[in-house]
């Protein structure tokens, strides 16, 4: 038995899987209608935030959205083994034809996750294949915009198509998790603003901690929460 199904969940209330909380999103529904339009506009668009704010769950819904007929790439950078190729992906849509034929498809959105880690190589080609209208819109997501390789013509693509994620309170902390687990007292709102200023205000960082001392507690045989089990997470890291 999982540790959620001891308290009574079947799945992890704190889950931070980004595909799977797309109706647990909070305070971006500005982001997320202004991405759609983005696309529609045949626009190139950066979503700024810190880690844990969303900014991937806001491409999830574009990935369901405008998902059909292999038109959309997602593409997270900081999971690439090797530098990205972004002709080559392209290309992979026609699979093996394509390649052999140099087949690149028309009118793609392409969405990029924590393209800070991306080139600037890779950058240049992904402004070169949106001129050439083989993509038709390209959304960027970064931690900090200013840091990413984009060359002087790309961020003139960009403008001032930039979109920032809220800032979130300990009081919006309370709320998220409260949506979460209902009147289950595994956690009190004390506990939710510390573990939350202690996830550095990241309400993404924030949920994973909740995991980590929901299992704290009852691996001691608890079924909630105390600031104990706050105090040895932070001990221990």
């Amino acid at each position: 038995m999982k540790w959620y199904q001891e308290l009574g969940y079947e799945e992890n209330p704190f889950s931070v899987n980004p595909k799977k909380n797309l109706d647990k999103l909070y305070m971006m529904d500005n982001i997320v209608e202004e991405t759609a339009y983005r696309i529609k506009a045949g626009s190139v668009f950066v979503i700024e935030g810190k880690k844990g704010t969303g900014k991937t769950s806001v491409l999830m819904t574009a990935v369901r959205k405008f998902g059909g007929r292999k038109k959309v790439v997602y593409i997270d950078s900081e999971k690439l083994d090797k530098e990205l190729n972004i002709t080559h992906v392209l290309q992979e849509r026609y699979g093996f034809v394509g390649r052999i034929l140099n087949k690149k498809p028309k009118d793609m959105i392409v969405l990029m996750d924590n393209v800070h880690e991306l080139s600037n190589k890779n950058t240049e080609r992904l402004k070169y294949y949106f001129d050439q209208n083989y993509i038709r819109s390209i959304i960027f997501t970064t931690t900090d915009y200013n840091d990413v390789k984009f060359s002087d013509s790309l961020r003139d693509r960009i403008g001032t198509r930039i979109a920032k994620t809220p800032e979130i309170t300990d009081g919006d902390a309370v709320d998220i998790i409260k949506a979460r687990i209902g009147d289950d007292d595994i956690l009190n709102e004390e506990l939710i603003r510390k573990i939350f200023q202690y996830s550095d205000n990241s309400p993404g960082i924030m949920l994973e901690n909740c995991t980590k001392v929901a299992k704290k507690a009852l691996e001691k045989g608890r079924f909630r929460v105390q600031m104990i089990d706050l105090k040895e997470l932070r001990k221990n890291e």
